[in-house]
């Protein structure tokens, strides 16, 4: 199965939706609530309008949508980004992950020589903490239930 990638188009907001929603997601995330349609258009149409400077992939295997990378650019910093990272609840488990994140830790470095990538993990998801530590990202000091990883060009 051969993965590949692609922009994020307004299509994709329903299914990223439905993915950021799931009661396994919201528990891991900076923002536990459920998000409206309403709310999440606006957001998305927002961020689609930096897709150029500030990276949003979804990944496919075989046509399927599997996953999805953004890397946000951190409000009043210059080359620091937060990236952020889904999978496919169905997809979970198969180490997908790792090829994403390298995938998108490699273009935003390209793009960016000099830039910085952080990531927020919750201190009970554990898989994602193991993600990133393979992706030779460092562990920061916690911040309340988050562990911040960083990355730098080598």
């Amino acid at each position: 199965m051969e993965l590949s990638h692609r922009a994020a188009t307004l299509d994709d907001a329903d299914l990223l939706l439905a993915w950021r929603n799931a009661p396994n997601v919201r528990a891991l995330s900076q923002n536990g609530e459920i998000i409206s349609i309403d709310d999440h258009l606006r957001w998305f149409l927002a961020r689609l309008e930096r897709v150029q400077f500030e990276p949003f992939f979804l990944f496919l295997e075989d046509q399927k949508v599997i996953g999805m990378t953004r890397s946000d650019l951190i409000p009043e910093e210059t080359d620091r980004f937060e990236i952020s990272i889904l999978i496919d609840p169905s997809q979970q488990g198969k180490r997908l992950g790792t090829k994403i994140l390298d995938f998108s830790c490699k273009n935003l470095f390209d793009l960016y020589p000099r830039g910085t990538i952080i990531a927020k993990v919750h201190k009970a998801n554990h898989v994602s903490q193991r993600l990133f530590l393979r992706a030779e990202f460092d562990l920061l000091e916690p911040s309340g239930d988050f562990l911040i990883f960083e990355k730098h060009h080598n």
